[in-house]
């Protein structure tokens, strides 16, 4: 008697008989959702009929979900990690706080010029006139526009972007004029003259700890005016340059400065406010709601027409809170066809409106 073909005869097909994936995360490539598809009609059922043909297949299927789901919950014991990395070790992960930190960062300043600018000027009490926007509360603005970046505002995008480039320019003025000054002190030490940068006996030491980048980009193009401050009046010191020359240069580098402080500021009044908080990408959809069009056209009126580059997220900021995974074609070309642009008067009525 042949046994062989006997027991061939009572091999549970269902052994060999299933789906095929090369993604499969079983050695045999068996394909979980492909079987899922060809048994609903089993798995729907309360109480299978163990005479249906596909039973046996019916019952791997269970089986190998819960070899899966087994192997997820591994897989996050883990953390991820290796295989060959042990379950506790993984866990310390986990146990990792956020970077902070420890509160030592300060900036030194040596001119008064740098120091008011950071401090700003209130309006005395009883008195008229305008506050000046210092480099504390511009880099607070700056964390609240990086802050709504992270909400998928593309006018907070916008202004951080625009923000950061006029910085950059006033850094790369400021380091023109630090040149010119320094080739004029240079010049007079190959002629002989020793001298040092004039520095202040008690600078300020001021304490940091901001909580976000744009604060340490006020403080570099603080600390940069500061440099240029004492450079020129070494110069005007030393009779390299005249007193008018000296006075001119630094109002120009303190009004560069205020410049953008002020308009740092705005922007963050504006998108702050309680009607346009709620402002993201999605308004500008064409099935948002009536709302949503009205902070979009607001939000035109108040700062402009969005570049698309920016809305598309093709220019982005050198800091953002925004996390968006890789978008398809299909998203791409969506954002792309969206309608930027509108009516002037359509945008100052919305802007009337939501904003008194």
């Amino acid at each position: 008697m042949d046994t062989s073909s006997a027991h061939h005869d009572h091999v549970d097909p269902a052994v060999d008989a299933f789906s095929r994936s090369t993604s499969s995360p079983f050695a045999d490539g068996y394909d979980l959702d492909a079987e899922r598809a060809v048994l609903a009609h089993l798995i729907a059922e309360d109480d299978p009929d163990p005479a249906d043909p596909l039973f046996g297949r019916y019952q791997l299927f269970l089986e190998r979900e819960d070899a899966l789901n087994h192997m997820r919950e591994t897989h996050a014991l883990r953390q991820g990690s290796d295989s060959l990395v042990r379950p506790h070790e993984a866990q310390e992960i986990s146990r990792i706080g956020q970077l902070g930190s420890d509160g030592a960062d300060r900036m030194r300043l040596h001119t008064r010029d740098a120091m008011r600018l950071f401090l700003g000027r209130s309006i005395a009490p009883g008195e008229q006139g305008h506050p000046m926007a210092g480099g504390r509360r511009v880099a607070a603005s700056l964390r609240a526009l990086w802050s709504l970046s992270g909400n998928d505002n593309p006018y907070a995008d916008w202004k951080l972007i625009e923000i950061a480039e006029r910085i950059a320019g006033i850094r790369r003025a400021n380091e023109l004029e630090q040149q010119r000054a320094r080739q004029l002190l240079d010049a007079a030490r190959e002629k002989g003259l020793e001298y040092s940068v004039l520095q202040s006996r008690e600078p300020a030491q001021v304490s940091l700890g901001f909580g976000s980048p744009y604060g340490y980009m006020i403080v570099m193009l603080l600390v940069e005016l500061d440099y240029l401050v004492r450079l020129v009046r070494s110069a005007v010191l030393r009779d390299l340059m005249s007193s008018t020359e000296g006075f001119r240069r630094i109002g120009s580098a303190r009004h560069r400065c205020l410049s953008v402080f002020h308009f740092a500021v705005h922007c963050q009044r504006v998108l702050t406010r309680a009607e346009l908080l709620p402002l993201s990408r999605v308004d500008f959809l064409p099935n948002a709601d009536t709302a949503a069009r009205q902070r979009v056209e607001a939000a035109r009126a108040l700062l402009g027409v969005l570049p698309r580059d920016v809305f598309t997220g093709a220019r982005e900021p050198r800091h953002s809170r925004r996390r968006v995974s890789r978008l398809s074609d299909a998203e791409l070309r969506l954002l792309d066809s969206v309608r930027l642009s509108g009516d002037d008067a359509v945008a100052e009525a919305a802007a009337a409106a939501l904003v008194p």
